[in-house]
């Protein structure tokens, strides 16, 4: 059964990567939500997609060099949002986690903490190989969704590695004979970003499990319309 995704959470509607954003994309039908992790100063996962604080914080470092209590300090100037912990979102937000962590040295740190909040079970952990090399190497058992960009499927001694459940294509890098051939390696197929009725009526005639999107009422009506 095809599995819908909020990217962020609801970025059209609210501030992506935060506990708002996350809840919305749950209440709009998300069976899933995704969003980024980086390491404060102190090493404390918080949710970041960028590589410093600038775009939505309006401070220029990156959080590696703030602390904790300097980056929960950090309003948005309209809207007073925050940015939130790990723990927060694992206990804030009940479907499903996808997490997609961008430091490898914060991957037993963000293990540790959604084992705590009792969120382990329900996470599966998406991103480059870098850091699902180390995902895989920490956690045996744990649920991985490999993303890859290009039309070729990753390479049989990277697979090997990382052992994902899944592959994650970018749409305009996805076609239908991808998909085929990572159902031939036993593998699921997730895609990104689906954000129209066209693209995910195309998307799921193709054989796709995963859907990761950016406009969650756009699709969810077609995977309703396919049982999902």
């Amino acid at each position: 059964m095809p599995i819908l995704v909020g990217h962020r959470g609801a970025p059209l509607r609210r501030m992506e990567n935060t506990v708002p954003s996350l809840l919305l994309a749950a209440e709009q039908g998300a069976d899933a939500v995704e969003f980024d992790v980086r390491g404060s100063a102190d090493g404390h996962p918080i949710l970041l997609h960028d590589r410093t604080l600038q775009r939505f914080w309006n401070d220029p470092r990156t959080p590696a060099e703030a602390s904790l209590a300097e980056i929960r300090a950090l309003r948005t100037e309209v809207t007073g949002e925050r940015i939130p912990t790990l723990a927060e979102v694992a206990d804030a937000v009940a479907v499903r986690l996808v997490v997609d962590n961008k430091d490898p040295e914060l991957v037993p740190a963000v293990a540790a903490e959604l084992r705590a909040a009792g969120a382990i079970e329900r996470s599966c952990f998406i991103g480059e190989p870098a850091v699902l090399t180390v995902v895989r190497a920490h956690q045996p058992d744990a649920e991985i969704v490999l993303s890859w960009v290009g039309p070729e499927l990753p390479p049989a001694s990277l697979l090997d590695t990382v052992r994902p459940q899944a592959l994650n294509l970018r749409w305009d890098s996805l076609s239908e004979e991808s998909v085929a051939r990572a159902a031939d390696l036993g593998l699921r197929m997730w895609t990104y970003c689906i954000d129209d009725a066209q693209q995910a009526a195309r998307a799921l005639a193709w054989g796709v499990d995963g859907f990761i999107s950016n406009d969650l009422p756009a699709v969810t009506p077609v995977l309703a319309g396919a049982g999902a």
